[in-house]
């Protein structure tokens, strides 16, 4: 077989090292290259899979032989590696969010919006079973109409400090929910009143906790809370919770357990098993399943289910959302 997709992982920190373990696991997939600014990661990496390594994104995304590439920078740092990738004519998977700016949101939805290669934005919720089942239940017209979603993502202060002056709480967690509810409802968000306060991450600018209130087209409300300062020994990395409340009926997702509960003489742990869990020596899971959609849009020659029109809508929320924290007002889309 000599179509084999040769594929490139741009950042090699947390989630880079995952999207390169998928890759390297899946059948008619090479991980031919990956590229990360730190030399020693960038070591790791070339030991890890014996792959190319690049310090610089712009000298991996001029191979001709790499089509494909995942993008995993940091949110501040995407719309360059985005316009150089489109440039070079690859397929991009970025990860979300589109950008940290809406400005950079919108100039990169006008680059993406007609490109005849894949692009796809890693909302990888829409990947997972409970949350697709959801959508089709409301599909099917089971649960009827929207009247109102609850939905909570909270999750220990070891995430932001990662992620320092390169995002916040609103743009890289919250934006998790405001893709889907987006989707659930299918329709346009038209107002936005949030509320956040600083008091953990107050010296670094960024929001502890976010609650917002998301009013839709079809008059249907949607309450999302965020928080990312639970203490270090959490017993889950993320507790999230999703109420819907439909005209004829509900439906509840509880995602803090797991299904499976460690308890020895240093830990409580409810350990994940939905998102990028490792089971036989490789990644599964949900981003597992969003690599595949991907590799399989680019084999297939078809279009991933999360347009650049979705994640300009996510960010358009996202900077609704900034919008009313400052002006402690409720804001129009």
């Amino acid at each position: 077989m000599n179509n084999v997709l040769k594929v490139g992982v741009i950042g090699f920190g947390q989630m880079g090292q995952v999207h390169a373990g998928i890759y390297n696991k899946l059948p008619g997939v090479e991980l031919a290259a990956v590229c990360e600014y730190n030399d020693d990661s960038r070591a790791k990496a070339e030991k890890q899979y014996g792959c190319k390594t690049y310090k610089d994104y712009k000298e991996m995304l001029a191979d001709p032989e790499i089509e494909a590439v995942s993008i995993v920078l940091p949110d501040n740092m995407h719309r360059e590696a985005v316009e150089i990738a489109v440039k070079n004519n690859k397929h991009v998977l970025l990860e979300k969010p589109l950008a940290k700016e809406l400005s950079d949101g919108q100039a990169m939805y006008e680059l993406v919006k007609d490109y005849d290669k894949v692009f796809t934005v890693g909302f990888l919720l829409r990947f997972d079973p409970r949350f697709n089942l959801i959508k089709q239940s409301l599909d099917a017209g089971e649960l009827g109409d929207i009247i109102h979603m609850y939905c909570r993502r909270n999750s220990p202060i070891v995430g932001p400090r990662r992620y320092i002056g390169a995002s916040d709480l609103s743009m890289h967690v919250m934006i998790h929910d405001i893709d889907y509810v987006n989707w659930f409802m299918g329709c346009k968000p038209v107002k936005v009143y949030a509320k956040a306060r600083s008091v953990l991450l107050k010296e670094y600018g960024m929001d502890d906790v976010i609650y917002a209130l998301v009013t839709y087209e079809n008059g249907a409300v949607a309450c999302l809370e965020a928080c990312w300062v639970l203490p270090e020994n959490s017993p889950t990395i993320i507790d999230d919770k999703v109420e819907l409340v439909g005209t004829k009926g509900v439906v509840y997702v509880d995602a803090c357990d797991n299904g499976v509960r460690f308890v020895t003489g240093d830990r409580v742990q409810y350990p994940d098993s939905r998102h990028w869990y490792n089971c036989n020596g490789a990644p599964s899971g949900d981003l597992s399943e969003e690599i595949m959609a991907f590799v399989g849009n680019i084999q297939n020659g078809t279009k991933s289910i999360i347009t650049p029109d979705d994640a300009l809508w996510s960010l358009k929320v996202v900077d609704a959302i900034e919008r009313s924290i400052k002006e402690g007002a409720e804001v129009s889309l």
